[in-house]
Formats: C-alpha cells, sequence, structure tokens
C-alpha cells in the first residue's frame, strides 16, 4: 500500500468514525452554531456571498498554473484527474441523496434535509488535493510549493468556515467532508487496479443505489442533527393560535398560514410574551421566526436583542427566511410559573439609517426544552 493510499484510509477511517460518534459530536455542532448565531452580522452576512467564487477563482487559478507550468505535457494524466473529480462529485452527490440530515437554517418541522456531507467543501478538498499532486508530481520551487500547499489548504478552511457561517452545515458536516474530499482523491490509485468488470459493477450499484434512494425515502439512513428535537417541550407559545393570544404582549398581528404554520407578526420595535413553565424551568429556548423586508421591499438589516426575565442575551443579526435560534440562559434566570420574554427589534436600512418602525418579524413558536 503506497504512503497516498495509506493517507486515505485514514482519512475516509476518521470520517466514518465522526459520523459514528455524531450522538456525541452534536453539543460541539450545537455550541458553534449559537457562536455564529450570536456573531452574524450583517456584514458578514454580505461578504459571506463571496467565499465560494474567491475559493473556486483560487483553486481554479492553482490548477490552471500547474497546467501552464509542466501539466500540458501529460494530458493524459490530467483527463485522469478531471474523471477523477466528475466522479467524486458524483459520489457526494449519491450521498446527499442516501443521507438525511436537517440543516442549521431549517426547522425542527422539516421531516428531510441533506446537510450530511457539504458539496462545497468536498468539492474545495477534491481540488484542493488534486492541486497538491499536480504541485507535487511536477517537483515545483520549494517557495512556490509551499505556497501552493498553503493556498490549497487556506482555500478549503475558508469554504468550510463559509458554508458555517451561511448556516448550510454543522462543524461536523464540513469536517467530514474534508477528510472525503482527501480520501477520494489519494485512494484512486487503489481503484485503478480493480478489474474492469468490478469497476463496472460498482458503477451500476451506485447508479441503482441513487434512484432507490431518489425514489423511496424510506430507504435513506438519517443522521441526528442540533436542530432536531425528539424531546417533549417543557413549555412553548405556538405563535398565531387563539390560545397563545392572552400570552402576547404588544401589537401582534396574526397573519395568513405559512407552509411552517399559523404564525403572529410583531407590529411594534418591542413585543413580548408570556412562558408559562412547570415545576422543571430550566434549559433552552428555541424560537423560530422570519424577517420580511422593508418599505417597498427594500432589503434591511433587522436585528434582535432577547430579554428572558431580568437577563439579557446577546444581540442576534436576524438571517433571511424561516430560522430557529437557540438561547440558554444561565441557570436560575427562567423559573416556574410565568416568564417574561421581550423581543426588541431593530432595522436598518442599506444606507445605514436606522427605522425601528420598518419591517416586521413573523414568529411561529417559542419552546422550552430540558438541557441536553
Amino acid at each position: 500500500m503506497s504512503r497516498s493510499e495509506i493517507f486515505a484510509t485514514g482519512a475516509l477511517f476518521a470520517a466514518l468514525a465522526l459520523v459514528a460518534l455524531l450522538p456525541w459530536v452534536m453539543p460541539l455542532d450545537e455550541l458553534v452554531f449559537q457562536w455564529i448565531q450570536f456573531h452574524r452580522t450583517c456584514r458578514v452576512e454580505g461578504a459571506i456571498r463571496w467565499v465560494d467564487p474567491v475559493v473556486r477563482g483560487s483553486l481554479a487559478a492553482l490548477i490552471a498554473c500547474a497546467l501552464l507550468r509542466d501539466g500540458w505535457r501529460d494530458p493524459w494524466y490530467i483527463a485522469g484527474l478531471v474523471l477523477l473529480f466528475v466522479g467524486g462529485a458524483a459520489a457526494v452527490e449519491l450521498l446527499k441523496t442516501a443521507v438525511e440530515r436537517l440543516r442549521p437554517n431549517a426547522t425542527a418541522g422539516m421531516i428531510s434535509g441533506n446537510s450530511f456531507p457539504s458539496g462545497h467543501t468536498t468539492g474545495a478538498a477534491m481540488a484542493a488535493a488534486i492541486a497538491v499532486l499536480m504541485v507535487h508530481r511536477w517537483d515545483w520551487p520549494r517557495m512556490a510549493r509551499w505556497a501552493a500547499y498553503g493556498l490549497a489548504t487556506g482555500s478549503v478552511l475558508l469554504q468550510g468556515v463559509g458554508r458555517l457561517v451561511h448556516g448550510s452545515h454543522w462543524l461536523s458536516d464540513v469536517t467530514a467532508s474534508m477528510l472525503l474530499g482527501v480520501a477520494w482523491v489519494l485512494g484512486a490509485g487503489s481503484m485503478r487496479r480493480l478489474p474492469r468488470a468490478a469497476t463496472g459493477s460498482l458503477i451500476a450499484v451506485a447508479c441503482l443505489a441513487f434512484f432507490v434512494f431518489d425514489d423511496i425515502p424510506g430507504a435513506r439512513f438519517r443522521l441526528p442533527s442540533a436542530i432536531e428535537e425528539r424531546r417533549a417541550a417543557l413549555a412553548s407559545v405556538e405563535f398565531g393560535t387563539p390560545e397563545s393570544r392572552p400570552a402576547l404582549d404588544g401589537q401582534w398581528e396574526d397573519g395568513p398560514p405559512e407552509p411552517i404554520g399559523p404564525v403572529a407578526w410583531a407590529r411594534s420595535p418591542e413585543v413580548g410574551v408570556r412562558l408559562h413553565a412547570g415545576a422543571q424551568a430550566d434549559g433552552m429556548l428555541r424560537v423560530t421566526l422570519r424577517p420580511a423586508g422593508g418599505n417597498g421591499g427594500e432589503r434591511v438589516c433587522a436585528r434582535m436583542s432577547i430579554v428572558v426575565n431580568e437577563w439579557t442575551a446577546p444581540e442576534i443579526t436576524l438571517a433571511r427566511g424561516w430560522r430557529e435560534y437557540h438561547l440558554e440562559p444561565p441557570p436560575g434566570v427562567l423559573r416556574a410559573g410565568d416568564n417574561t420574554i421581550r423581543f426588541r427589534l431593530l432595522f436598518q436600512s442599506r444606507t445605514g439609517d436606522e427605522e425601528a418602525d420598518v419591517g416586521l418579524v413573523a414568529f411561529r413558536y417559542l419552546r422550552l426544552y430540558p438541557r441536553a
């Protein structure tokens, strides 16, 4: 077994071990999820859109440099690398179809998701590994070689961070995806030694499996996600329902039901809700909401602070679309009986002007779950 194949085997087993240990890894996923939730800003939200083009451009430029310097001398080798990347992309698509896992920007009511693996991260890892192999094969000068290695590694890490901040994947998703991408590229040598009949059989089985998983959702594998909650809520307010109206303070208006369910719209910059908890009150608060645009459909930056009784949570910049936000008040903040939760909303236009009376936020539910 070559050194590349040894590394490929190690990366593959590390990815499989990470998947097997997901029940124990999910608290770390949750920790990173909350950190991003409280540190995401409107500027970061805008900048994150450029991560994928920058990563793709950097890796494409690195591969192009390798081709211009020496790659044109071995076109068959380059053709093999292209087929390797295409095959890896197809394998990722098969995994995304076969595995259901809710994304961080999903909602708990969803019954399916394709968070694992991260296609963007796996693709970046494969392209980076191919670039490194090309640079190593043609023995670039030492300084240029290490600069290329640094650019390839940095591009993969940047892509992973971008997927985390965007809310598309969990930390465990991007970590395992990096390992899978590297394992696929480095393990290609062992695949070439397979008989053609065995290779053809594997491709046929993979195609059949794709159609089976695509057409029969029940056949898919389900991986746990930190957004998914199987425990019963200790207390809840389901906005937009008749039962919730006595618990609401401030200007609220029931809106037409959305695909996620009944909703209530906050009509003033500060609204509140009373959450009645039983004897067991300590735990995690989860609130699902969606900000709307400003006047005339103008896109605004929506920020929100949440006050739970006397405790104020760090300010949150609201992402577009329906999102679930997680809060863990310190022990003793939540108590048995009525708890007052106030939402303070602030909207900012593209020009930077604060417009507290512009924009609305739709709320779906506020739920209290026991601590993990």
